[in-house]
C-alpha cells in the first residue's frame, strides 16, 4: 500500500534534510573517489528509503512507487550517482516482489528494506540488452535445480551486490518468450563479479561485468514460471525508466539553477550576462523546456500508477527520452554559460554534464526509446488521444 499524502510529505521533508546535510556535501568527493558510499547508503537505510518499495508484510513501509521516484529526482539535484544507487535498489526489488515464491520473498525482501542486502539486475550482455531476444545466457534444468551459464555487462551496483536477478534463456528457440528470471545470491559458486568499470560519469555508482559459470540455483529461485522473464523485464524497465527520467530532471534542474545564478552575478560589458539577449533567450527556452519535460514525467507517472498498460509504457519511454536528452542539452548549455569556469573540475557543472550522458544510454538508449514509441504509434496511434 502506498504512503498517504501526509506520510509522504513527512518522508520528503526528512529526506530534504538528509540531502542538504549528508548527500550534497559528499557529492564531489563521491565523484572523485569513484567508490560506493557505504556510510551514506547506511544513513539512507536508517531513514527507511529502501523500505519504500517493500510491502509491510516483508518489513517495508508499503509498496509505494511514487515516493521513490520523487526522491530520485530530488537526490539527483545533489548527486546523480547516489540517486542511481538509491533507485537501482528499489527497481531491482520489483521482479522479486512480483513473482518470487513466498519463501524467497521472506528471505530477501526484509534485508533489502533494511539496506542490509543490495539487489542487482543482470539483463544486459555484450550481444543483447534492450534486445532481450538476443540474450545468450542460458539456464538449463537438471532435476530440482537450474544451471546458469553466461555473461552479463553493465550491472549497476554489482561490485557491492548481495542478490542478483538474472535473466536467462530457458528455451533458446523461443525468442523473448523463452526468457526466464532467477534469484541468485552473491557468493554462489561460479558467480564472478568483475571490477568496477571506470566510467566518465555517475562515478561512485559502480557497474561491472558478472560471469555465470555453471551457477546452480534451486528451482524455487525461478521468478514465476519459465517464459515469464520478458514480462518481468518490461515491468521493471518501465519503473526504471521513470526513475531515469526523474534523475535526469534532477540533474537538469541543478545545472540550470547554477547557470541562472552565475548569469545573474557575472558582469560583462557593464551588466549581468543574463541581460544579454543571447544568454537570456537560452535560459528562458531551457526553463520552458524543463517545465514541459517535468509535466510529461508527471503524466507518465500518473498513468503508470493508474494502470500499467501499453499506453503507460509508451509514456514511460517518452518521459525517459525527453528528460534524458533535455538533461544532456541543459548541462552542456550550463557549461557554456559558465565559460572557462565551467570546464574546471573544481566546479559542479562539469560533473553534471559527465553524469548526464549516461541517461541517454542506460535502461534503453534514446534510439531504443524512439523505436518502441514508434512501434506503439504504428499499432495504436497517439497514446494521449
Amino acid at each position: 500500500m502506498a504512503l498517504d499524502a501526509d506520510t509522504r510529505r513527512a518522508m520528503l521533508e526528512r529526506v530534504e534534510r538528509f540531502i542538504r546535510e549528508d548527500v550534497a556535501p559528499e557529492a564531489a568527493a563521491i565523484d572523485r573517489a569513484d567508490a560506493f558510499p557505504r556510510a551514506l547508503f547506511a544513513k539512507a537505510a536508517d531513514l527507511g528509503l529502501f523500505a519504500l518499495g517493500v510491502p509491510e508484510a516483508y518489513g517495508g513501509l508499503g509498496r509505494d512507487i511514487e515516493t521513490p521516484i520523487l526522491l530520485s529526482e530530488r537526490i539527483a539535484r545533489a548527486s546523480a550517482a547516489f540517486s542511481l544507487s538509491f533507485n537501482n535498489t528499489t527497481d531491482a526489488a520489483v521482479p522479486i516482489l512480483d513473482a518470487a515464491q513466498e519463501s524467497i520473498k521472506r528471505r530477501y525482501l526484509p534485508a533489502i528494506a533494511k539496506g542490509a542486502a543490495i539487489p542487482c539486475i543482470a539483463i544486459s550482455e555484450p550481444q543483447g540488452g534492450s534486445d532481450v531476444a538476443s540474450i545468450r545466457t542460458v539456464a538449463v534444468r537438471k532435476g530440482d535445480r537450474y544451471v546458469i551459464d553466461g555473461r552479463k555487462m553493465w550491472c549497476t551496483n554489482a561490485p557491492v551486490g548481495d542478490v542478483f536477478t538474472v535473466f536467462a534463456k530457458t528455451d533458446q528457440a523461443g525468442g523473448h518468450k523463452g526468457l526466464s528470471a532467477f534469484v541468485v545470491p552473491a557468493g554462489t559458486p561460479g558467480l564472478v563479479v568483475g571490477p568496477a568499470e571506470p566510467l566518465i560519469g555517475l562515478r561512485g555508482s559502480p557497474v561491472a561485468e558478472v560471469v555465470f559459470d555453471g551457477v546452480e540455483v534451486p528451482a524455487d529461485h525461478m521468478l514465476g514460471a519459465e517464459g515469464d522473464g520478458f514480462r518481468l523485464a518490461m515491468l521493471t524497465l518501465d519503473e526504471s525508466r521513470l526513475h531515469c527520467a526523474a534523475t535526469a530532471l534532477g540533474v537538469a534542474t541543478a545545472a540550470l539553477d547554477l547557470a541562472l545564478g552565475y548569469a545573474r552575478e557575472r558582469v560583462q560589458f557593464g551588466q549581468p550576462i543574463i541581460r544579454h539577449q543571447a544568454i537570456q533567450s537560452l535560459l528562458a527556452r531551457r526553463a520552458s523546456e524543463l517545465a514541459a519535460a517535468r509535466a510529461l514525467w508527471r503524466e507518465a507517472l500518473a498513468r503508470l500508477l493508474a494502470d500499467h498498460d501499453r499506453p503507460a509504457s509508451a509514456y514511460a519511454g517518452m518521459a525517459k527520452l525527453v528528460c534524458s536528452e533535455l538533461c544532456m542539452a541543459i548541462t552542456v548549455d550550463a557549461v557554456q554559460v559558465f565559460g572557462a569556469s565551467g570546464l574546471s573540475r573544481n566546479g559542479t557543472v562539469e560533473r553534471l554534464m559527465r553524469d548526464a550522458k549516461a541517461f541517454e544510454i542506460y535502461d534503453g538508449t534514446s534510439q531504443i526509446q524512439a523505436a518502441m514509441i514508434g512501434k506503439h504509434l504504428e499499432r495504436h496511434g497517439l497514446p494521449f488521444v
